[in-house]
């Protein structure tokens, strides 16, 4: 019963929030650009840590209010991000239990590394069912886009 309330409570207030939104920011495709980010209860360093990422984590955009974004991840938690960690453009995330990052953009081209579930990228372009990735430590290659999920 408690669970209940406090999901009305958060679902309540993140409804006011995206009501009283500072800026209107359509369809923003965002991420990590920091090392690492902190994820907090409400939109302010005076809330509680809910959750950390790493660079290149794909967020979904859902709101502003002051410096703050609010933010849905691939698992769909909804977290407050300050805007100073925050880049605009898409970033993938890896949602399988395991996948090759290719050579090149068809499933016969070599591996040039493996990831698992939870793993980060940029998106550097789209060929097809294809996506052209790179690492926080710069290793590149192409994922199919079957394997991920992106910054909406």
């Amino acid at each position: 019963m408690t669970k209940i309330v406090n999901l009305r409570l958060t679902l309540l207030s993140i409804a006011s929030l995206l009501l009283l939104t500072s800026q209107i920011a359509l369809a923003e495709n965002i991420y990590i650009k920091g090392e690492k980010a902190r994820f907090r209860s409400g939109p302010s360093t005076n809330y509680a840590i809910i959750w950390e990422a790493q660079k290149y984590y794909p967020l979904e955009f859902l709101a502003t209010y002051k410096d703050w974004y609010v933010v849905r991840d691939s698992e769909g938690d909804v977290g407050w991000v300050h805007s100073q960690v925050v880049g605009k453009g898409i970033a993938a995330i890896v949602t399988s239990k395991k996948a090759n990052v290719r050579q090149s953009s068809n499933i016969k081209s070599n591996i040039k590394f493996k990831v698992y579930e939870g793993y980060p990228f940029l998106v550097k372009k789209r060929k097809g069912d294809w996506i052209r990735v790179v690492d926080a430590e710069g290793e590149n290659g192409w994922i199919h886009n079957d394997l991920v999920w992106m910054s909406k």
